[in-house]
């Protein structure tokens, strides 16, 4: 691992906070584009700002991988089972019942218990917490991966990811197109295991050694993706909303979750000349990062309060101003205000594991 991989972890910190704010980002936009018209102005605004913040749930899991597959610990299963699977099953459980009850009482959704367990075994309680189930499988097979790494080589582990990743957006693309398979909680996770594998390896490269040409093809490869199926994309008015076209598996998505995630490790190398961050900027980087879960978890119920404003605001927009306005204003409150009662929660002794 080169030494200023050892010296400072910041830049998964800041890969943290970026990630969560696209996340609500795009929940942001879809909404609002989903008011509009296809093909206007804002249509394309809104569709750009949701496709694009498809990286987020990539590096988030690439996050995981470069801290998880690492065992210089040497941990064994038991032990790993017993740090981390606490720390993802508490808040599993307790916001999947708190999520079924808004199902219930606020959203006024009549909830059978046989409906209950298709919610729970599709690993949606609610739209977002699939990702909590998905993080909860890939922690089961870690123990597993961890072997994997450390006895495969280099070549052999690059070969898996980019097979994986292959078969995962060839799988994707079928499905969309012709099966349309609801996902399981069984096996939602087994896609990502390339992209967790690929946080580990990106974590033991030097980034200012990666060569320009892999960029040249990534964009290559990427405008040929959206050329190929730019023709289905605007007979199926781009299908916001739904499981079409983009995903976190399609080419561009997966080049620049890699990139942004590259990036990120690139940053950390650069500033690791002037030495890492101190003081108060510290401080305030690791604990906005802390509260990251919590603020995945909490920000449907802020934007559930904000939903018809937001409804509002895209019927109404007279302009691209109005319209940039609600993609920008949104999100950030959103983020301040699910910051400020995770922050809360997390200083609440009875609450602080169900949000960290």
């Amino acid at each position: 691992m080169p030494p200023e991989r050892q010296r400072s972890i910041q830049y998964i910190n800041v890969l943290r906070i970026l990630a969560i704010y696209a996340v609500v980002t795009a929940h942001v936009a879809i909404w609002l584009t989903m008011a509009t018209r296809p093909f206007v102005f804002h249509w394309w605004l809104g569709s750009g700002l949701f496709y694009l913040a498809h990286f987020s749930i990539p590096v988030f899991v690439m996050i995981s991988g470069a801290l998880l597959l690492d065992d210089t610990r040497r941990e064994s299963a038991g032990q790993f089972y017993r740090r981390r699977m606490v720390r993802v099953g508490v808040p599993l459980v307790v916001w999947t019942v708190v999520y079924l009850l808004v199902r219930r009482f606020v959203d006024g959704e009549p909830l059978s218990t046989g409906l209950v367990v298709q919610l729970i075994l599709t690993g949606e309680p609610y739209y977002h917490l699939w990702f909590l189930y998905m993080i909860f499988g890939l922690y089961l097979i870690t123990p597993a991966l961890r072997t994997f790494v450390r006895c495969a080589g280099q070549g052999q582990r690059w070969f898996v990811i980019v097979l994986g990743l292959v078969l995962a957006n060839a799988y994707f693309q079928t499905d969309v197109l012709l099966w349309n398979n609801q996902r399981s909680i069984f096996t939602i996770f087994v896609p990502f295991i390339p992209f967790y594998l690929c946080g580990y390896e990106i974590r033991l490269i030097d980034p200012k050694k990666v060569p320009t040409r892999y960029l040249v093809l990534a964009v290559v490869l990427s405008a040929l993706y959206l050329a190929a199926f730019s023709g289905v994309f605007v007979e199926r008015a781009g299908g916001v909303g739904v499981r079409y076209l983009f995903d976190f598996f399609s080419l561009p998505a997966v080049f620049l979750s890699i990139g942004v995630f590259w990036a990120a490790c690139l940053w950390d190398a650069e500033s690791a000349a002037g030495g890492p961050l101190q003081g108060i900027r510290r401080t305030a980087l690791e604990w906005v990062a802390s509260t990251v879960m919590g603020i995945y978890i909490l920000h449907p119920l802020v934007l559930n309060v904000m939903r018809e404003t937001l409804g509002k605001r895209a019927e109404s927009a007279d302009g691209p101003w109005d319209f940039l306005a609600g993609i920008v204003v949104v999100p950030l409150v959103t983020f301040v205000v699910c910051y400020l009662v995770t922050s809360l929660l997390m200083n609440i002794p009875l609450l602080k594991r169900t949000v960290c």
